[in-house]
């Protein structure tokens, strides 16, 4: 279900979106685990909430991801990962 920018991916227990870079778009996914253990979401009930207080700090560590050259997966998705979070 497509909300406010992002997509609550229930099956895969992520969060899609796409954050703006210098000359492009990045997809990135934030999975609700790594919700939880860089943010303290409780789970799956707090995933959502979690990110969108955190939506900006979430983008941040997406455009260092992107600038330090994480390539995105078969499908141009960059999954943000809890130790990319500083965890």
């Amino acid at each position: 279900m497509a909300r406010k920018g992002y997509i609550v991916d229930e099956e895969l227990r992520c969060i899609r979106f796409i954050t703006p870079a210098a000359s492009h778009h990045i997809k990135c996914i934030i999975s609700f685990d790594t919700l939880a253990q860089s943010f303290a979401a409780t789970l799956p009930l707090q995933a959502e909430s979690v990110f969108t207080r955190n939506r900006a700090t979430i983008e941040q560590v997406a455009q260092k991801l992107v600038s330090g050259g994480r390539p995105g997966d078969g499908d141009g998705w960059m999954w943000i990962r809890a130790a990319d979070c500083g965890v």
